[in-house]
């Protein structure tokens, strides 16, 4: 069928064409039409602009919060709700983030946007749910070096309602940055507190930079007393106070960069104060050094040591090398040789040995038995005798045997050695009859038979001798020439070469050395002791290097170092030569060799001797609360350069401190903020305590009595010195009380002179050719070269007394005069340290004291009378001539060093601290000031205690040592005054505080 045939589902065309038109109208309407179908966004756009608002309010809230908790931080929790939801550990970052969700909590309650009918508006989690969870919605960090905070907020809703229902919700976290740099301001601070409290033995801070400071002025000082200049107190509360605000600068410089200005100029002022004062104090009284530390402009500050100054001292052999030189002389009590006389003796005594040896040897067949020839008889054998014939034929000579060095053969020959033996059998029957049978043999040897000479073991090293038997070497001396006809004897008492033969076959040889004794050069003697002599100064002067805080806490034993160390140089000193220029050559060598044994084997007992003297020392300083290890460490520590900088250093952080120099005297608090403007504030105290105040007390004794025997003497060289002082300061000035003691000193001193007079005297004697008068003359000569008794005291202790005696006794020869010397020094240093010839403490004591007192007297009258050569003359020599002081082993050679230790302590605190931050970022200030805290976290209109900020301030303790070479004055406060503590230092807690009852500071 066509289409067009086909009527079934047909529309009509026209119907098609009125649908076509109805639907263009409508269309056309619709676009006419804008206004109608349109959908409300009003909530969009009123999300969208409190969500914006939100951001920008916390910014403003976050911002001036951070600022708040600068100028107002906490750093310990109140025993509250709030104090345990800041938390013991991380409470500052707590306490920012609560003071920024209360500061949100506000500053969002304030935004709200309207759109027509839709209000949209942000808000945080109700105070309900717990402080804990409000400090949970808010995270800190640091930004951009330190100079930035970022802040990220949580939980924050965005809420949109329409005719009071709910049309839109969402939550979100806003995250904002501001320039306030509080963290790093918070982290620089608690760096600074923890610099001022560090430990000094692991890492540098406070206590390490004052120690070094401390110990760099009292080294100095020290040896300023020590070279007589008149210091009466090597270390003051003074030194301290400055050395502490050194340190304080050092502090602040490594935590903040920079320091406080302010204080930087105190520093510099204070040290100008206290250099005049080291100066002035001695020689001027009290007002006329402030007057003119008052004139004078400040100087530019000191550097900063970069190492811990502590000091070294140089210990040498020094005496120990003639107390081993006089033993090396004299031997010892056990032994009539001297070690120089054996040594000599053993060089030229060698040993001639008679010696033989079987070159060849051809045995005979020694027949077997064989009975008699009977048929009818058995017999058996008895017995059996052999019976030898010896001859002996000379057969010349042979090639000697082989010998080590240093040693030769001598008469060597050979014999011809002829044995014919001859057996005897006797036999037996069985009837009891014998018979005898006989049998021969003959043994044929040929013997070498030497006398061989040789060296006999020496100290030093085994060398080749060239010449040895025969003249010529060193001293163009016999050598051992004389072994040939020694050897020739020593033979023939061996009855001759035949003999000796003879017995080499038979087993009968006697093969023990003899010892010979052969010529030495005339010359010997007085070469060998000068070279000893010149050996002995060299060693004299071998040394050691050993740190002050070893020798002054009982670390460092000097002895067992020196000895050590001659043990490595011995080879060098002894200077053997690889071939020994003849025998005299080698005795000399020998002679070192044999004298440095001495030397070491002395050191070695005195390094026992000191190992016990330093277990002493430490259990004295621990009885006074020093630990000697911990103060050993503390003082070895160096101050180099902190490296433990925080990486924002390029933020700009300005300390300032209230006071900025922290004084031991008050400072009036309308001067500074941080108490009441009625107020005094003395922001340090201190306190130094000197061990060693007197020449001997009782620490000294608990470190000494081991060797000196119970406490309550001195040395007569510490006797002598006390009375030199009194003698020198009654010349100028008359005072009955030092009279009167000085009297009694002197004859303390000298009923101890007497000894001193009897060993002198005595040695003199047994080492010269002089009678005991002419001795007595020559000792009596001697002391006459001191005027005095206090004089001659110090004289016999330091070996001038010695050196005068040898002089007077008027020897000849250089080795003679050496000689007594030497053994004068030796016996003199045991006499003036013997326990016979000390001298009462109470009585040098007694006279030191008053001593003292006087010329500070003298020194006040004469610098109010401008009475310069009065005060020159009173002071010379007088006030620096008190002993003070630990002398270490004045009894045992080597004398180590005099040494003294105090005990420092000092607390101090900033009544106000701040940090200030700009440089970009915004003005912020950070304060620590110890003021309670409060702050309004429940939003009922009381601020309630949260907790409080702690000040700035720390707590030290350190140890600082002084030591000095022997002899002198030694080293140490002489004052009197062992104890020295600032006017805060006082009461069951010493350190800063106000002048009220209580001490505490009334806020501004």
């Amino acid at each position: 069928m066509r289409l067009a045939d086909d009527n079934r589902g047909r529309v009509p065309f026209a119907l098609v064409g009125v649908l076509l038109l109805v639907g263009s109208s409508t269309f056309a309407a619709s676009l006419a039409s804008p206004d109608t179908g349109v959908v409300d966004r009003s909530t969009d756009v009123a999300m969208e602009r409190v969500d914006a608002e939100t951001t920008a309010a916390l910014r403003v809230a976050v911002r001036e919060a951070a600022r708040a908790a600068a100028r107002d931080p906490v750093t310990t929790p109140a025993n509250s709700a709030v104090g345990r939801t800041l938390g013991p550990n991380e409470t500052f970052h707590n306490y920012l983030r609560l003071r920024i969700a209360l500061a949100a909590r506000d500053a969002l309650s304030g935004v709200e946007h309207r759109r027509g009918t839709t209000t949209a508006r942000a808000t945080l989690p109700p105070l309900s749910a717990g402080l804990g969870a409000a400090v949970r919605n808010v995270s800190v960090s640091s930004e951009n070096e330190g100079r930035a905070l970022t802040v990220a907020v949580s939980n924050v809703s965005l809420v949109a309602t329409h005719e009071d229902r709910v049309v839109a919700t969402r939550t979100v976290t806003r995250r904002v940055t501001v320039a306030v740099p509080v963290l790093a301001l918070h982290a620089r601070t608690t760096d600074y507190q923890r610099r001022l409290n560090e430990s000094p033995v692991y890492a540098p801070g406070l206590t390490r930079r004052t120690t070094a400071g401390l110990l760099a002025i009292t080294q100095a000082r020290a040896l300023g007393q020590y070279a007589g200049a008149p210091i009466e107190n090597v270390l003051g509360n003074r030194h301290v106070e400055l050395s502490t605000n050194a340190g304080v600068l050092a502090a602040q410089r490594a935590s903040f960069g920079r320091v406080d200005p302010d204080a930087e100029r105190g520093v510099r002022a204070a040290t100008l104060r206290t250099g005049l004062t080291d100066l002035l104090s001695p020689v001027a009284g009290g007002s006329t050094t402030e007057k003119l530390v008052s004139a004078t402009p400040s100087p530019n500050p000191r550097p900063t040591p970069t190492t811990m100054p502590t000091g070294t001292l140089t210990v040498g052999v020094n005496e120990t090398a003639d107390d081993a030189f006089l033993a090396f002389l004299r031997g010892t009590d056990d032994s009539s040789d001297t070690a120089l006389d054996s040594v000599i003796h053993t060089g030229y005594t060698p040993r001639v040995t008679v010696v033989s040896d079987i070159l060849d040897e051809n045995e005979g067949h020694r027949p077997a038995p064989e009975a008699p020839d009977s048929s009818d008889v058995s017999w058996s054998l008895a017995a059996e005798d052999v019976d030898s014939d010896v001859s002996v034929v000379d057969r010349g000579t042979a090639a000697p045997p082989s010998v080590g060095v240093g040693a030769r053969a001598f008469e060597t020959t050979t014999r011809q050695v002829v044995v014919r033996h001859t057996v005897t059998r006797t036999w037996r029957a069985a009837n009891r009859s014998s018979r005898t049978t006989t049998a021969q043999w003959t043994d044929r040897y040929r013997v070498r038979v030497a006398v061989v000479g040789s060296l006999r073991s020496l100290p030093g090293p085994d060398r080749a001798v060239e010449p040895l038997f025969e003249r010529g070497g060193a001293l163009s001396g016999p050598n051992l020439e004389a072994v040939a006809r020694l050897a020739r004897d020593e033979l023939a008492a061996r009855g001759g070469a035949d003999t000796v033969a003879r017995q080499a076959v038979t087993g009968d040889a006697d093969y023990d050395p003899a010892r010979v004794e052969t010529d030495r050069p005339s010359a010997l003697r007085a070469w060998m002791y000068a070279d000893v002599a010149a050996l002995r100064e060299r060693v004299r002067n071998v040394s050691v290097e050993v740190a002050a805080q070893d020798t002054a806490t009982g670390h460092a034993n000097t002895a067992a170092t020196l000895a050590a160390t001659l043990r490595d140089q011995r080879a060098e000193l002894v200077d053997a030569p690889a071939t020994y220029d003849g025998v005299a050559d080698r005795v000399r060598v020998a002679a070192r060799a044999a004298y440095l044994d001495t030397v070491l084997a002395r050191l070695d007992e005195r390094a026992a001797e000191a190992a016990g003297r330093n277990d002493r020392l430490q259990d004295a300083l621990a009885s006074r609360g020093v630990n000697a290890t911990a103060t050993r460490d503390r003082l070895s520590s160096r101050t180099t350069a902190d490296t433990r900088e925080l990486s924002n250093s390029s933020a700009a952080f300005v300390p300032d401190g209230d006071p900025a120099y922290l004084s031991l005297s008050g400072v009036d608090g309308q001067a500074i903020d941080g108490v009441a403007d009625d107020a005094t504030y003395t922001p340090l105290a201190a306190r130094n305590t000197n061990l060693f105040t007197l020449p001997y007390g009782d620490l000294a004794d608990a470190v000494v009595g081991g060797v000196f025997g119970p406490g309550g003497e001195v040395s007569l060289r510490t006797a002598g010195r006390a009375l030199v002082a009194a003698d020198r300061t009654l010349a100028v000035q008359s005072d009955s009380t030092l009279r009167r003691r000085s009297n009694e000193l002197r004859k303390e001193v000298e009923n101890s002179l007497a000894p001193v007079r009897e060993t002198a005297a005595s040695t003199v004697e047994r080492e010269t050719d002089l009678t005991h008068a002419e001795s007595e003359d020559a000792v009596a000569a001697g002391l006459a070269h001191w005027d005095g008794v206090g004089q001659r005291a110090v004289a016999a202790s330091n070996d001038s007394l010695a050196t005068a005696i040898a002089t007077e006794a008027d020897l000849n020869g250089k080795m003679a005069r050496d000689r007594v010397a030497t053994a004068l020094r030796v016996e003199l240093r045991e006499t003036t340290t013997a326990s016979r010839v000390r001298v009462s403490e109470a009585a040098v004591n007694g006279t030191a004291t008053r001593t003292r007192s006087l010329v500070r007297e003298l020194g006040r009258e004469a610098a109010s009378r401008g009475a310069d050569r009065l005060t020159s003359h009173a002071l010379n020599g007088t006030l620096g001539a008190v002993p003070a002081g630990l002398p270490l082993s004045p009894t045992m050679s080597p004398w180590v060093a005099t040494t003294n230790l105090w005990v420092v302590e000092a607390h101090g605190a900033y009544a106000r601290f701040t940090v200030s931050a700009g440089d970009g970022a915004v003005p912020t200030t950070y304060v620590r000031d110890g003021s309670v805290v409060r702050l309004d976290v429940d939003g009922d209109g009381i601020r309630e205690v949260i907790g409080s900020n702690e000040r700035i301030g720390f707590e030290l303790r350190t140890v600082v040592v002084a030591a000095v070479p022997p002899g002198g004055n030694g080293v140490g406060d002489i004052d009197g005054d062992a104890f020295e503590a600032s006017e805060a230092w006082s009461g069951s807690a010493p350190g800063p505080r106000c002048d009220t009852p209580t001490g505490r500071c009334p806020r501004e």
